[in-house]
């Protein structure tokens, strides 16, 4: 166990200030005007994020991590049970590694072209020795600081200064008493839409995401026809599954792999219940911050309608999100591919929803339904109760959903133009032995985590596809760095030889997806996507605005910290 001592230690006076002040205002990013003494009487217990707010085009703040003292309620039993409402649930009182003191951080609001300035602060005890585990898995109490989707710069921009920075070594990053400083320079053009930001260093990750540790960013862009934000509430759902031990702690990368997971928890809340008047329509943000399950939601007779994957907006339509529509196999028991992954968020995803509620007043569930991997075949994770004075609220329309700039499509003479060139890339998780995995394991590298039963001994590699496959972890000397020209454009297969659908995120850059299996698609704008299982993927690339290193890698988190990540190098 790690000493908690430190989490005592008090914020500063401007941090307190900044935090308390960010929490004043959470309840929901946007109120329905003039609800006053006609909107619901039930409780609404969903947590809200706490929000801060750009103002003159510059958003500037202290992120500290340390340990935080809190309740949590979660589930008291697993299986059956999960589709269950209420459910049967236990209050634990956990220790767990968070920003400044408490679980989930606040959601940021900024516009295209602001500046946005983060301070790193590790509060936390110096790492621990951990004779147990391999070396790049014995940081746990180091970090450094990923903005999840965004098109910036992934440099040190000036001395000290850094954009997505996310090529430190597992020993490196933001030690235990360090400082980094981060300035975010969001593009004029940048997609409007939902990102969020976590931790990100190798090795480190699962174990600090898992507990606790991400926040919303909402960009905003004067362009954006289709709504204001004063128009509809507008909240953000953080989908998330707790890995606490008997002591309600996270803290080494076992207990956050080899702990049975909780049941999904929306904000840190169990089966919480959201309110909203008949007739009344909100935006709802889904964030799958959990390490490793898929979030498949849906309403009880209500249909929610997306309009965005990733902060990516889709072409002048909505697709609607039900029960009809919730299922990734067909009938056959193959997966749908012209529809894949439907409305399932893997690890990473974000799905944008506007949801009218029903004219009849009740309650309804919010269920997570099956996908492939899925913990449960179904889980209740909350109820929506619509009561209180019927408003008539109009749908925005499709049509008004912004067409961004460098987000046409990429078309095959494009990428003809540009040189043609394709990347056939795959990722797995093999048995050590397998002939995939490259060998011999160069001398002092760890590739692997010892077990008693060698069958127990996987490697989570990366590799070129082909006849030869030899794969090998991000910690390898082996594996080697995808070198792209700057203003390329290019085409990419990811392939898994995995039952389990890799969800494969790419940062800086979004993907412009145009195969499932080899078979065209509709091609859609994201960047996380998982791969079908023993399938592939095919994307299209801009690599634009900005040379340097960053990564590509598998979402499940616990995967990325045991080696399935790669160097991309933009020159």
């Amino acid at each position: 166990m790690i000493d908690p001592t430190p989490s005592s230690a008090p914020l500063s006076r401007r941090d307190a200030l900044r935090w308390t002040f960010a929490l004043t205002l959470g309840s929901s990013v946007a109120g329905l005007a003039g609800c006053g003494g006609d909107g619901p009487t039930t409780e609404d217990t969903l947590p809200d994020p706490g929000v801060l707010r750009s103002v003159n085009g510059r958003l500037e703040m202290d992120l500290v991590l340390r340990y935080g003292h809190e309740p949590r309620t979660i589930n008291a039993s697993t299986g059956a049970q999960a589709a269950v409402y209420p459910a049967a649930s236990q209050q634990v009182m956990t220790e767990l590694r968070c920003y400044n003191g408490q679980y989930m951080a606040p959601t940021l609001i900024v516009n295209a072209g602001d500046v946005l300035r983060i301070r790193l602060v590790n509060q936390l005890p110096a790492n621990p020795v951990d004779p147990t585990t391999i070396a790049d898995l014995s940081f746990q109490n180091s970090t450094n600081l990923h903005f999840h989707g965004m098109h910036v710069d992934p440099k040190e921009i000036r001395p000290g200064v850094y954009g997505d920075y996310m090529v430190d070594s597992w020993d490196a990053g933001v030690v235990p008493g360090a400082t980094r400083q981060h300035e975010v320079h969001i593009p004029l053009d940048h997609p409007p839409g939902i990102y969020w930001y976590h931790p990100h260093l190798h090795g480190a990750t699962n174990a600090q995401v898992s507990s606790g540790m991400f926040g919303a960013i909402l960009i905003r862009s004067p362009d954006d026809a289709f709504v204001t934000p004063d128009e509809f509430t507008e909240r953000v759902f953080h989908v998330h599954k707790l890995s606490l031990d008997a002591d309600g702690r996270t803290d080494t990368f076992a207990e956050s792999e080899d702990v049975t997971a909780s049941n999904f928890v929306l904000n840190g809340a169990y089966q919480p219940t959201m309110t909203m008047r008949p007739g009344e329509i909100q935006i709802w943000h889904f964030i799958n911050v959990a390490s490793f399950y898929p979030f498949n939601p849906t309403l009880d007779q209500h249909v929610m309608q997306s309009f965005a994957r990733d902060g990516n907006v889709f072409d002048k339509k909505f697709i609607p999100v039900d029960a009809s529509t919730a299922p990734l196999t067909l009938a056959s028991g193959q997966i749908d591919v012209q529809h894949w992954p439907g409305n399932a968020l893997y690890p990473g995803g974000r799905l944008s929803v506007l949801v009218k509620a029903s004219d009849v007043p009740g309650s309804y569930l919010l269920r997570a339904g099956s996908a492939p991997s899925s913990q449960y075949d179904e889980e209740i994770v909350g109820r929506l109760v619509v009561e209180g004075a019927p408003v008539a609220m109009a749908m925005p329309s499709p049509a008004n959903l912004p067409a961004l700039a460098g987000y046409e499509p990429i078309t095959d003479d494009e990428v003809a133009r540009a040189g043609g060139k394709h990347r056939d890339l795959v990722l797995a998780a093999l048995q050590k032995d397998d002939p995939r995995i490259a060998s011999p394991i160069p001398a002092g590298e760890q590739w692997f985590i010892p077990d008693p039963d060698p069958q127990n001994e996987f490697v989570f590699g990366v590799g070129a596809a082909g006849p030869s496959i030899r794969l090998s972890p991000f910690q390898s000397s082996l594996t080697p760095t995808q070198t792209v020209p700057l203003n390329a454009v290019e085409e990419w297969t990811i392939h898994s030889l995995n039952e389990y659908p890799h969800p494969f995120h790419i940062h800086i850059n979004d993907m412009y997806v145009v195969r499932i299996n080899g078979e065209p698609v509709t091609p859609f704008w994201c960047d996380t996507l998982p791969v079908p299982s023993h399938g592939n993927f095919t994307f299209r690339m801009r690599f634009t605005d900005f040379t340097g290193k960053f990564v590509w890698h598998c979402h499940a988190l616990d995967h990325e910290d045991m080696g399935m990540m790669q160097l991309v190098d933009v020159v």
